[in-house]
């Protein structure tokens, strides 16, 4: 080989090496690019919780007698405490305090025998709490041993139902209806979580 070819060899090989460096530094470049995309998309597309106004849970059916009225009243608040503690640390809502609207939600209680059954009054206080949407629910008793848990969710603008769904337990004490309940938000996650993975 001659001092010329030799030359010609070299840089024939350091202009192929060059090129090699400039394309693999442009798939690195492309790949970062990519990524902080992909990673930023999740971000930009995930839609704002949702503030949730939790009306107290109502009692339906067989009360059982006046005998278990201040039973029932007792277990009632708790199951509403713990629904609305458990919804908000489900991360799925946003859910307000029924302080401001306490004034006219007991004046809805005075005119009406149900708040999940009164063409729509629940609305009037999502709307007085600045929600996006209100959730009634209830127990129906059928007897001491047959019981439902239901609740329905309310669009405050539209006045459509975003969804409903109701769950049988057995036992009217407080442990059964504290497993409905949590078995009940567990089955919205659950439900939601599927929903956004659907394509």
């Amino acid at each position: 080989m001659t001092v010329q070819s030799a030359a010609l060899t070299g840089y024939l090989l350091e202009e192929i090496a060059m090129r090699i460096i400039v394309r693999l530094a442009l798939c690195i470049v492309a790949l970062l690019l990519s990524g902080t995309t992909v990673a930023a998309a999740p971000a930009a597309a995930a839609a704002p919780i949702p503030r949730l106004a939790v009306l107290d849970i109502e009692l339906t059916g067989d009360l059982g007698g006046p005998q278990l009225k201040a039973e029932h009243e007792t277990r009632l608040r708790m199951a509403s405490e713990r629904l609305r503690r458990e919804l908000a640390s489900s991360g799925l809502y946003q859910v307000v305090d029924n302080a401001p609207a306490r004034a006219l939600i007991d004046e809805l209680k005075s005119q009406q025998r149900y708040l999940h059954d009164c063409n729509g009054c629940d609305l009037d206080v999502g709307k007085r709490l600045g929600a996006d949407e209100v959730l009634v629910a209830w127990v129906d008793r059928v007897s001491n041993l047959i019981l439902s848990l239901t609740y329905e969710i309310d669009d405050v603008k539209t006045g459509q139902i975003d969804d409903r769904k109701s769950y049988d337990f057995r036992g009217d004490n407080d442990a059964a209806w504290i497993h409905a309940i949590d078995f009940m938000v567990q089955d919205m996650k659950e439900r939601r979580t599927a929903h956004a993975g659907s394509p």
